[in-house]
């Protein structure tokens, strides 16, 4: 059942979600109504515009890479790609996603996971919900995928 427009996430999912994250060692803090991930040494995340977002997202599932995905609502549709932990990447990396209109998450960053209200709605994953902890894929990999599908497309 879904909540009316406006309400918080029922408690009980909002509880069960915050159990499993947890679970899976990831450090999750709840606040009000949302549930906010610190990126740390085992996870990070990079945020694309979602049509980017998703030919990235097809690139590494091609490839038997892909992990699990964060939709951001509102109008200008953001996704989160969740990936190990970025915080030892190099300049050139974290250069080349900003020049790409990426942003990264990194060490101590705070990011949402569903079922999170923000101010434009509410997060989700993009398809089925991980219910085991999910497969980051590395974040090297997430930054070659985007610069593949973002050269294919003639942009350097």
């Amino acid at each position: 059942m879904n909540s009316p427009k406006g309400a918080l996430p029922r408690l009980d999912s909002f509880s069960s979600a915050f159990e499993r994250y947890s679970s899976w060692g990831w450090l999750v803090l709840r606040s009000e109504n949302r549930l906010l991930l610190t990126t740390d040494h085992q996870v990070s995340a990079v945020e694309l515009a979602a049509g980017i977002g998703g030919e990235v997202q097809h690139y590494l599932s091609v490839r038997m890479l892909a992990g699990p995905v964060v939709v951001l609502p509102g109008a200008s549709r953001r996704w989160l790609i969740l990936t190990a932990s970025g915080d030892s990447a190099s300049q050139v990396n974290l250069i080349r996603l900003r020049a790409r209109g990426a942003l990264t998450h990194r060490l101590g960053t705070l990011v949402p996971l569903p079922p999170s209200r923000i101010d434009r709605g509410v997060v989700g994953w993009l398809g089925e919900p991980p219910l085991e902890k999910p497969f980051l894929p590395p974040f090297s990999a997430v930054v070659a995928a985007l610069r593949a599908v973002t050269e294919t497309a003639g942009l350097r």
